[in-house]
């Protein structure tokens, strides 16, 4: 399964998964209010069109700090996550962005309100507050939810028949097609007057091409059981370096994965790349730091590779799946990340990783 990183573009909220007006959940739950606005104030484009100030940028690069290994951690998460450690990091988001409320003037703070509604595009009339504002009937919303659902049927049949006929390098334009006309019947179910509020709550189009690609603070490497081929090492260590962070365990998927680190490991130099596993056990077994050591020595592994028998560093990276390979630029940053097998997915899978790892080399992004 691949993963690419995450680019601020309107048609990606499809992605988010928004696909049902929010129910109560009890009087102490936070509604879910991961709106795209926590990561669009960290974009530098959208920080340029708010014409902050000296003082109102300072300010903000410190709530984004506070923001920024919760965003991580939620990256993958529907808008409305189930799992309690989720919801915390949810809480957290919630209320360090509060905090804007006394950083942005009003004229700023709508203005952002504008990018958020046209980064989610119609997907936005998913959410109880537009939907009132708009005064959307329950006949409405069950014609959304409808066309919603056809949308992702045919979105669906639509990756089938052209992987059944060979022809997957056609989905990305037909796919896009699917959209805009899933988006026109959507904004058909809309009153022209509703259409009006709609227009204003977009406001002046904005160019979403400028943004930069998502990029999150790497987790530190704490609370790992050892450490084989390498002393400790600690992010901060790896400054200056690209870091590739490999996620994974004794499974078929990841064994058939090695032959790819160990390429790796040969073919950069690790004064300007370095490979780093987090050995992941799955078993009291596995987590034998001895048999780990003969079989490391067996395959010819080379490069550092940390023993994470508590999954404490897995939990810190909010790791779904094994494997799982994220690059880290030289600031520390984390630019990338696949999940799932390389080799299974096919060379161009490997091919694109490495030529992220090059970009990152040469000093892109």
């Amino acid at each position: 399964m691949r993963v690419q990183l995450l680019v601020i573009w309107i048609w990606l909220a499809a992605a988010w998964g928004w696909g049902a007006w929010m129910p109560e959940q009890g009087k102490d739950y936070i509604p879910p209010a991961l709106t795209p606005l926590p990561y669009l104030i960290g974009d530098p484009a959208v920080r340029e069109e708010l014409h902050l100030s000296a003082d109102q940028l300072s300010r903000i690069e410190k709530l984004c700090e506070r923001m920024d290994a919760h965003l991580f951690a939620l990256r993958d998460q529907p808008p409305a996550p189930k799992d309690p450690e989720m919801i915390e990091h949810v809480r957290a988001v919630v209320e360090a962005m509060k905090g804007l409320d006394e950083i942005l003037r009003p004229e700023q703070h709508h203005r952002l309100q504008q990018l958020g509604f046209q980064f989610e595009g119609v997907y936005t009339l998913f959410r109880a507050g537009p939907a009132a504002y708009l005064g959307l009937s329950e006949e409405q919303k069950a014609r959304m939810q409808m066309i919603y659902k056809q949308f992702l049927q045919q979105q669906e049949l639509l990756r089938e028949r052209l992987e059944k006929s060979g022809e997957q390098s056609q989905m990305g334009e037909q796919s896009r097609q699917l959209r805009i006309r899933f988006i026109n019947q959507f904004l058909q179910v809309l009153t022209e007057p509703q259409r009006v509020l709609w227009q204003e709550m977009l406001g002046k189009p904005f160019d979403f091409s400028k943004t930069s690609p998502l990029s999150f603070r790497a987790p530190e490497l704490e609370g790992v059981s050892g450490w084989l081929n390498s002393k400790p090492l600690k992010m901060q260590q790896l400054r200056g370096r690209v870091a590739v962070v490999i996620f994974w365990t004794s499974h078929p998927d990841c064994l058939g994965d090695l032959p790819i680190y160990k390429l790796w490991a040969r073919q950069y130099n690790p004064k300007e790349a370095v490979i780093v596993g987090i050995y992941v056990p799955q078993s009291e077994r596995e987590k034998d730091l001895a048999g780990l050591r003969l079989f490391v020595q067996q395959e010819g592994l080379s490069f550092p590779i940390a023993v994470d028998s508590g999954r404490t560093v897995e939990r810190a990276w909010a790791n779904p799946t094994l494997p799982s390979v994220y690059l880290v630029d030289k600031q520390g940053r984390v630019r990338w990340w696949w999940y799932g097998s390389l080799h299974q997915a096919g060379s161009a899978s490997q091919q694109e990783a490495e030529e992220r790892i090059q970009q990152m080399l040469s000093g892109g992004r």
